[in-house]
């Protein structure tokens, strides 16, 4: 997943953590619990996928190392017994082609190295009964075929994983997708009415729905502007900010949304100041410092005018 899509599914998992504690309180609200109930479900279903998408390529190649090693023994002690065999049978044949050391069986690709197995499997399926006095049985026929067949089985790991992560992945957006509409759609509208009957809750879940990405470090300035008395996001606040990139000042507007939020991105380093403006509020006045690595967070609270 992106950056993005990594502190959406936090902001996700924020909110759905407030509705759970809070359930006596949302279990009043029948609309709600309805929507609040499908966005955890959604929730947890991103979780799975999530969890499909992890794989262990560390552990995977130390179990695939000693697998292949106890294999290239195993198929070492059978052909010591075999090619005895062959040197009794003046069978060159199979001298030559199996005549190989644990390195030499260990140092092969894994197509090749398989490939060797079957063909001592089935050599031996050839000779097994002749191959009794060299200690040599159908058992341990068996047992070879067994772990080259879990060897094989191992290789196919990897190409599970990646169609099932391919699978998780497309899941996963389908699923941020919907509880993003979930939110926007419904529960932003339903969390509404708490914004002056439970003013706490209201804030808290404002607080949680924000998005907190890798995106925002390259922004230069962001924050919230709020009423100081009440707390409510103040929008349509004027914002202007002047900074010195080189010799010369140079000044950048913006306007905060509806949830009071704003931005501003290019900011050179160095000291600013940032001026916020609204008809009836009194004008608040900032001096702040950029950095080139992190963004500035600057929450600014406005005091209505008193005409």
């Amino acid at each position: 997943m992106t950056d993005r899509q990594d502190a959406q599914v936090d902001m996700y998992q924020e909110v759905d953590r407030l509705f759970i504690s809070n359930a006596t309180k949302v279990d009043k609200d029948e609309i709600l619990k309805k929507h609040s109930s499908q966005f955890h479900i959604d929730v947890l279903a991103i979780a799975r996928f999530m969890k499909a998408q992890e794989f262990d390529s560390k552990g995977y190649a130390k179990d695939k190392k000693e697998a292949k090693d106890a294999l290239a023994q195993e198929m070492f002690d059978s052909t010591e017994g075999f090619c005895s065999f062959a040197v009794d049978n003046k069978n060159n044949v199979i001298l030559e082609e199996f005549d190989n050391s644990v390195w030499d069986n260990k140092r092969l690709k894994d197509a090749e190295f398989v490939n060797h197995a079957n063909r001592l499997i089935a050599s031996l399926g050839e000779y097994i009964k002749e191959l009794a006095p060299y200690h040599i049985t159908a058992e341990d026929l068996v047992n070879l075929t067994k772990q080259t067949q879990a060897y094989i089985d191992l290789l196919h790991i990897p190409d599970e994983v990646i169609k099932d992560k391919a699978i998780a992945t497309d899941k996963i957006k389908e699923l941020i997708t919907k509880c993003y509409n979930t939110l926007e759609d419904s529960i932003d509208r339903d969390m509404n009415y708490y914004q002056e009957k439970d003013v706490p809750f209201y804030k808290e879940y404002q607080k949680r729905r924000e998005i907190h990405d890798a995106q925002t470090t390259h922004k230069s300035i962001i924050g919230t502007v709020e009423d100081a008395d009440s707390g409510d996001p103040l929008a349509h606040v004027k914002i202007k900010v002047k900074f010195k990139p080189g010799k010369a000042w140079k000044e950048m507007d913006c306007v905060s949304t509806a949830k009071g939020n704003y931005q501003f991105v290019g900011i050179s380093d160095g000291l600013c100041t940032i001026t916020f403006t609204h008809e009836q509020y009194d004008a608040v006045t900032k001096d702040v410092t950029v950095y080139s690595d992190k963004a500035t967070k600057l929450d600014v609270k406005m005091k209505k005018t008193i005409n």
